[in-house]
C-alpha cells in the first residue's frame, strides 16, 4: 500500500464508511482487521451514525438475536427512497416464517441432492473447453454461467431472467445506495419479475416457480409484490455470491499450485477449500440490523433505534475463533463455522446449494493440468459490500 492508502485506512478505521469512494477491497480488509482487533464494538458518525460489531461472538449473538436486531427496516443501508423489500432478508417473524416456508422448497437437502448430476455436468462444459484451449477467462466464462445456470435449474428460471438477472443486478447496485429514489433504476428489474410471473403462470413443467405463483397465504393467491420479492431475492442472492466465491477461489488457487496439486490428490479436501474460501473471503462483507431495545453488547450501551452493521469479513477471520486467520489453510478443523452464510432465522437458505457449485467446479478443475494466473485481476465493490473481480484470466499446462 502506498502512504497515500494507509492515510485512508487511518481515516476509515476512526470513521468508516463502506460507501466512501476510497473503501476499496484491499482498503477494506485492512480496515476490517483493525477494527476487529479493537474494541468488539465501535461506533462510526457515517450515514447518521451507525454502531460497528466486529467479534465472531459478537456477530453470532447479533445474528441469533433477531427480536433485538431487526431485519425490518432493510438489511441494505443507505437504500434509496421506495425501494422494496427483499424476501424473507427484510422481515422478522411472522412474516418472515412464511415467506421462507415458501422459498425454502428448492434448496432442501434432498432437491440438491437431486440436482448433483446436472451441476457437475454444467461444471464439465464450461471448464473442459478452456482447459482443452490451454486458456480461458473464468468470471464470464465458468463463474456467471455457473451461478445463474445452476439457480436456472434450481426454481426454473425462463431463458431471458437468465441473460438479463447479471447486468441488472449490476445496475441495481451501483444506484441502490445513491440514487434519491428507486424509481431511476428499479423499473427494469420490476419488468423483468412481471414477465418471469407470466412466465410461470404458464409453465406447466412443475417446476419450482411454477408451483410458486399458484400457491396460497392464508387461503389467499400471493400478492404480485410478493412474488416479486421472492423471485428478485432468488435472482440476486441465487447467483452473485456465488459467481463471487467461484472467482476468488480460482484466482487464489491459480497462485497456488501445491494447493491444487493437494485437491487432485484428496477429493475430500474440496469441501474443505470451498468453506475456507468462504471463511477467508466473506462474499457479502457484512449486513446491518435496528435495534428494537436498548441493549449492552460487550460492555457497551446500543440506544434503541441504533443501525448496527455487523462485519462478518472482520469475524471470519477472528483469531480466537480461527488461528492464524489470514492465511488459507486446507488442515483448518472448523472451516465449515464461518458466517459467510450468517447465522440464526436469516441464515442463508441455499448454502447447500452454494456448496455443490463450489465442490463441482474444484472436481472438474481437478480433472485437467495445473492452472495459473496470466495477469492479476482488478476488483470492486458493488454497494459497498460485494467483492466483485473483473476478470480472472487462467493459463491451462499442457496435458
Amino acid at each position: 500500500m502506498t502512504t497515500a492508502d494507509w492515510g485512508t485506512v487511518d481515516r476509515l478505521t476512526r470513521r468508516y464508511d463502506y460507501h466512501d469512494p476510497e473503501f476499496t477491497p484491499e482498503v477494506a480488509e485492512v480496515v476490517n482487521g483493525r477494527l476487529r482487533d479493537g474494541p468488539g464494538v465501535a461506533y462510526t458518525g457515517a450515514h447518521d451514525g451507525m454502531w460497528i460489531v466486529t467479534r465472531y461472538a459478537l456477530v453470532r449473538a447479533v445474528l441469533r438475536d433477531h427480536e433485538t436486531f431487526s431485519s425490518a427496516q432493510g438489511v441494505f443501508y443507505p437504500r434509496a427512497k421506495g425501494m422494496p423489500k427483499h424476501s424473507p432478508i427484510d422481515y422478522d417473524p411472522p412474516e418472515h416464517r412464511t415467506l421462507r416456508r415458501l422459498m425454502t422448497p428448492p434448496l432442501q437437502p434432498d432437491e440438491v441432492r437431486g440436482l448433483e448430476p446436472a451441476v457437475e455436468r454444467l461444471a464439465a462444459e464450461l471448464i473442459a473447453p478452456l482447459a482443452g484451449r490451454g486458456a480461458g477467462e473464468i468470471v464470464t466464462q465458468v463463474a456467471k454461467p455457473m451461478a445463474i445456470g445452476v439457480l436456472a435449474m434450481a426454481i426454473g428460471l425462463s431463458e431471458k431472467a437468465q441473460h438479463r438477472v447479471r447486468e441488472l443486478t449490476a445496475e441495481m447496485w451501483q444506484q441502490f445506495s445513491k440514487a434519491p429514489d428507486a424509481s431511476t433504476f428499479w423499473h427494469a428489474f420490476e419488468d423483468l419479475l412481471r414477465a418471469e410471473v407470466a412466465h410461470a403462470r404458464a409453465d406447466t413443467s412443475g417446476s419450482y416457480l411454477s408451483r410458486l405463483v399458484r400457491m396460497e397465504i392464508d387461503g389467499r393467491p400471493i400478492p404480485e409484490q410478493t412474488l416479486h420479492s421472492i423471485i428478485v431475492s432468488y435472482c440476486i442472492a441465487g447467483h452473485e455470491t456465488t459467481m463471487n466465491t467461484v472467482s476468488r477461489m480460482v484466482w487464489y488457487l491459480g497462485r497456488h499450485p501445491e494447493l491444487q496439486r493437494k485437491l487432485r490428490d484428496d477429493p475430500e479436501l474440496r469441501a474443505v477449500a470451498a468453506d475456507e474460501t468462504l471463511r477467508r473471503w466473506c462474499p457479502t462483507d457484512r449486513f446491518t440490523r435496528v435495534t428494537t431495545r436498548d441493549v449492552t453488547l460487550d460492555g457497551v450501551s446500543i440506544p434503541r433505534g441504533s443501525r448496527v452493521v455487523v462485519l462478518i469479513d472482520a469475524a471470519n477471520r477472528d483469531r480466537e475463533k480461527f488461528p492464524r486467520p489470514d492465511e488459507f489453510r486446507l488442515d483448518r478443523g472448523n472451516s465449515h463455522q464461518h458466517l459467510s452464510f450468517g447465522f440464526g432465522i436469516h441464515a442463508c437458505m441455499g448454502a447447500n446449494l452454494a456448496r455443490l457449485e463450489l465442490r463441482s467446479v474444484l472436481g472438474e478443475l481437478a480433472r485437467h493440468p495445473g492452472y495459473h494466473l496470466t495477469r492479476e485481476p482488478g476488483r470492486h465493490f458493488e454497494n459497498g459490500r460485494h467483492i466483485v473481480f473483473d476478470q480472472v484470466h487462467v493459463g491451462f499446462a499442457a496435458a
